[in-house]
């Protein structure tokens, strides 16, 4: 009897069971066991199998940014020690300490504020948040090279700005990077995952450290090239942080995604894939298709239901939402026991709601609504949405009868 071990695709073995015993043939090749070395260092278990298909992509952008911010990260500490006085004997060790505390202490403030105020909404724009992390990093760098201009009663201050930014792309920029690697970890291998990236990083830090030991000689020679340096790396990183964002391909529904789906099915009837929609996704600016804002979790306080046909309608609703207009919002006010599949539908129908131009103050489908929505739904899941989680910013308000 023969057999072949595969060890991740890649026949390693061929085995032999035969009257003269055991016979075992390596098959791969010196360049073969390193290449596969190499993926099992930097690559999760069970790669390409067991990660999103905009894996490879995404995570080629996301080094390629990585070393450019560690190479402007470079000439920022370079240019926070001149400030702090290193080399300049009437500097004093006790106002470098003085600064330090000063400036960590803003940052864990702020970075406290930061989480209890956008915290929620981290992972509904997941790409936004991440685009807008490594932007606000770029310009607490662009202060730290300013700072040695900065007069001494100003340099304190200006730490405590740098600090501010730092702390808000650590909690923005770790949040949104969990939920991606929850993206990418399609057999429940987000530790995996996680970690491997995190090997990439290294590696990256790693090439940079290397760079910088060149480039740190370079850009001493003249604040013009400083400048430039900075400058060319800046536009840079933040070119590769926008093709990182780009080339996700999400399959559950945020708000901004949601709408671009929902406008193309009541325009032209279909429904389009993750890919098409996450192509169509205007992750910095968000959609402006409806004038209506549309707001889910909201409460009952502002419901008008003076006119007695509306008080039957409420009285007879057996949804698990309802849906009314105020001012220029619609309003979407959950019920107890409500899930995500409830939201959804819900959604959707305040979608319609804003596009109809009508007095009603509560929305209720009929029957016809409802049975277009179950097509909807069932295209939904034809073209590979994953419908069991929905971060459309449900608030967790709830409405109950008593």
């Amino acid at each position: 009897m023969r057999f072949k071990e595969d060890y991740d695709g890649t026949t390693v073995n061929e085995i032999e069971f035969n009257h003269e015993g055991l016979k075992i043939k390596k098959v791969a090749k010196g360049h073969q066991k390193l290449s596969s070395f190499l993926k099992e260092v930097f690559l999760p278990e069970g790669y390409p199998n067991s990660v999103s298909r905009d894996y490879l992509t995404y995570q080629f952008w996301d080094t390629l940014q990585e070393l450019c911010s560690t190479l402007n990260g470079t000439l920022a500490s370079h240019a926070i020690f001149q400030g702090m006085g290193v080399g300049n004997s009437k500097a004093s060790a006790l106002g470098a300490t003085y600064t330090w505390l000063m400036k960590d202490g803003t940052g864990m403030i702020s970075n406290i504020l930061f989480a209890w105020s956008k915290g929620t909404l981290l992972d509904i724009d997941a790409k936004r948040w991440r685009l807008f992390a490594d932007v606000l990093n770029d310009i607490a760098m662009f202060l730290d090279l300013l700072s040695p201009l900065a007069p001494p009663y100003l340099f304190t201050f200006a730490m405590c700005c740098t600090s501010v930014f730092r702390s808000l792309v650590g909690v923005a920029g770790g949040c949104t990077r969990a939920t991606i690697k929850q993206h990418q970890a399609q057999c429940n291998n987000m530790a995996d995952v996680s970690a491997k990236d995190g090997s990439q990083e290294k590696l990256s830090g790693l090439l940079g450290l290397v760079l910088s030991m060149t480039l740190i000689n370079i850009i001493s020679v003249s604040p013009l090239i400083t400048w430039t340096t900075f400058s060319l790396l800046t536009v840079l990183h933040l070119y590769f942080n926008y093709r990182a964002c780009s080339c996700l391909v999400m399959k559950s529904l945020n708000p901004t995604r949601y709408k671009v789906l929902l406008e193309h099915w009541f325009r032209e009837g279909s429904v389009l894939n993750p890919e098409q929609v996450n192509c169509k996704e205007p992750f910095i600016l968000g959609h402006r298709g409806i004038q209506k804002r549309l707001v889910i979790g909201a409460s009952l306080e502002d419901l008008d239901v003076s006119r007695s046909r509306m008080m039957s309608e409420l009285e007879t609703n057996e949804s698990r939402y309802i849906i009314y207009s105020f001012n220029d919002e619609i309003r979407v006010c959950l019920r107890s026991g409500s899930n995500h599949r409830d939201q959804i539908e819900a959604y959707h129908l305040a979608y319609m709601a804003a596009l109809q131009s009508s007095d009603s103050t509560i929305f209720l489908p009929n029957t016809d609504q409802k049975s277009k929505y179950q097509k909807f739904l069932s295209e939904m899941s034809q073209e590979g949405w994953d419908l069991s989680f929905s971060p459309l910013g449900a608030s967790q308000l709830r409405y109950s009868p008593v």
